[in-house]
């Protein structure tokens, strides 16, 4: 098998796996061993691979499975918007490398989406110091290059049943140097950049939308994204309510 090249810019390092139980967790192992922000980690295989809520990942050799370990000098609450720049960054690759033939959607709050189909998904998980500055964040990026699950609780879809058959090293070259670019903006200009990017790809925006919380179950329309990361839902009457977590399904 021919080794992909991986090029990446100042500040960023790559830890290469064959295998691993998962990214996400190899990358946390590092971070409590003291790695720097930047540091990379790429597996062409997971044996754990996971999604939000703990749902399991199908990890095929062929797909991209990453981590990226930051460590933002700023509270958790601030750090946790990472979410979307990430998101926005791998939106914004998977455009490049296919030629801007397939521009993905994103969808609240960590998935992209193309033709109504998850082709990516963002799992972020983090360790604070004293409460609530943020240690470290570990940001996974997955996405379906050559594969994707059938048996999926939603459809998928991928880069080569989009007629993107692009490789794995390529797409995450175009995925780091667009985090790259972004992370300068957030630290000098706050989210709201990353706001406005995410919010022109935004999926399901002005259409129905179902959010179960603990509590209770809100419908209403998806009408946009708070300062804090939050959806915005609009009840017919013309309640608003930020979501901040739970279950949100959407109807588009």
């Amino acid at each position: 098998m021919t080794k992909p090249t991986i090029r990446l810019p100042e500040g960023f390092y790559l830890h290469e796996l064959e295998v691993i139980d998962s990214t996400n967790e190899e990358a946390k192992r590092l971070a409590d061993e003291g790695a720097h922000s930047g540091a990379l980690i790429w597996a062409r295989q997971q044996t754990s691979g996971r999604g939000r809520r703990g749902r399991a990942w199908s990890s095929p050799v062929g797909n991209l499975y990453s981590s990226l370990l930051l460590r933002p000098d700023c509270p958790l609450f601030e750090a946790a918007k990472l979410t979307f720049l990430i998101a926005v960054a791998m939106a914004e690759a998977i455009e490049l490398v296919s030629g801007n033939r397939i521009r993905p959607d994103c969808k609240w709050p960590n998935d992209l989406m193309v033709n109504g189909r998850k082709i990516s998904g963002i799992l972020l998980e983090s360790a604070s110091n004293n409460g609530s500055e943020t240690d470290y964040l570990v940001i996974g990026a997955g996405v379906n290059v050559a594969f994707y699950p059938d048996d999926a609780e939603r459809p998928a879809t991928s880069l080569s049943a989009l007629g993107a058959p692009v490789s794995v090293g390529e797409l995450l070259s175009a995925y780091v140097a667009r985090v790259a670019s972004w992370l300068p903006v957030w630290e000098t200009q706050g989210f709201a950049p990353v706001r406005e990017a995410w919010l022109t790809r935004a999926y399901g925006m002005g259409e129905p939308v179902i959010a179960r919380l603990t509590e209770r179950t809100l419908e209403g329309t998806f009408v946009g994204l708070d300062d804090d990361g939050s959806l915005v839902l609009r009840e017919a009457g013309g309640t608003e309510h930020r979501v901040g977590a739970g279950e949100v399904f959407f109807k588009a």
